[in-house]
């Protein structure tokens, strides 16, 4: 079956997109994603559930989809995790590209040895596909700071990454902020890019206990072998998709919140927090002199006393005032410290 070009295609294929990324998108989320896209007209979609119920019906029905819906989650995900719709858009060439951009600027972040497989497999499909939309000289331009706050042992990150792939318990060697060093079986549920730095998270060998570590601090890792029948083979397991959608919806950390945040925040930074304020989710009350009073919704407090420390002054606690203190409090340390 041929998809044109249009509507109802770039809606699919965007559908197809949030359900191989394993975001268990449902109708109302989707929604929200649509319509934060343009169509091929520029103008955002304009959808509503009965639409995308019927886009659903028609990805399982004309394409043979593998979708099904998984009530913890409250979304839709691919039974197949390896199926892709069957047929070549008509826009293949700037879907090309528009991966081939996205997967140049991830790169700056993952660490190697599988940087160099992307490096690879972009110079590939520039050389089978001629897209017109890059050249190696653009190529060549296309770079960012490097996100990466740490080192990781490639051959570490190899392992790691491998294992976690194809479904492999993991062994490893992990060394704490003190120097530490300990041994734990673990399922690699998740590997994640936080805050400049790698994470694997998972449950603890045969059980249900999470654990987070960070990839820098992981000094070697192999294939947890079991013994079965007198042979020693490897320990697999299943990904656990409510692990997924328990961290996409409150984080990589549990950590405790505080709430009932009120800064003043000065002129100066106010533009910034104008641009951000699809991440900082708070009301924003601007001021006669261009200050903002900020309410926050409920913010984990430690990011939020480093980001106030950050900004030097341009920020001032009104509530509450626990906080009001510890700002303070950390205020007098760093004079202590540095007069």
């Amino acid at each position: 079956m041929q998809m044109t070009q249009g509507k109802k295609g770039l809606r699919l294929l965007k559908i197809v997109s949030e359900l191989k990324k394993g975001n268990y998108p449902n109708s109302t989320t989707l929604i929200e994603i649509l319509r934060r896209e343009e169509n091929d007209n520029g103008k955002p979609f304009a959808v509503s559930a009965r639409t995308i119920m019927r886009d659903i019906e028609d990805l399982k029905e004309k394409f043979g989809a593998p979708i099904e819906f998984d009530s913890n989650a409250n979304g839709y995900f691919l039974g197949n995790k390896d199926w892709s719709l069957p047929v070549i858009p008509t826009f293949e060439e700037d879907f090309t590209s528009m991966a081939i951009l996205g997967t140049r600027l991830a790169e700056d972040i993952v660490p190697e040895p599988v940087r160099q497989s992307i490096d690879e497999a972009i110079d590939k499909t520039l050389a089978t596909n001629g897209c017109d939309f890059f050249d190696d000289a653009m190529i060549d331009t296309m770079l960012c700071a490097s996100g990466m706050k740490s080192f990781i042992d490639p051959e570490v990150f190899k392992m790691l990454f491998g294992c976690w792939r194809k479904g492999k318990v993991v062994s490893i060697q992990y060394r704490d902020p003190q120097g530490k060093t300990s041994e734990a079986m673990l399922e690699p549920h998740i590997i994640a890019f936080h805050k400049g730095n790698w994470y694997v998270k998972g449950y603890l060998y045969n059980t249900k206990e999470v654990r987070v570590f960070a990839c820098q601090r992981i000094t070697d890792v192999k294939p947890f072998k079991k013994n079965t029948g007198g042979e020693l083979i490897d320990a697999t397991f299943q990904h656990d998709r409510k692990l997924l959608a328990e961290t996409r919806k409150k984080g990589l950390f549990i950590y405790p919140k505080i709430s009932g945040v009120k800064l003043h925040c000065d002129a100066s930074i106010a533009f910034y927090i104008y641009e951000q304020q699809h991440l900082f989710k708070s009301k924003i009350d601007r001021q006669a002199d261009g200050s903002l009073i900020l309410t926050l919704n409920p913010t984990v407090e430690h990011d939020l006393i480093r980001w106030i420390l950050g900004e030097a002054g341009r920020i001032q606690v009104l509530e509450p005032l626990c906080l009001r203190e510890k700002i303070a409090e950390a205020g007098r340390e760093i004079t202590r410290q540095n007069s």
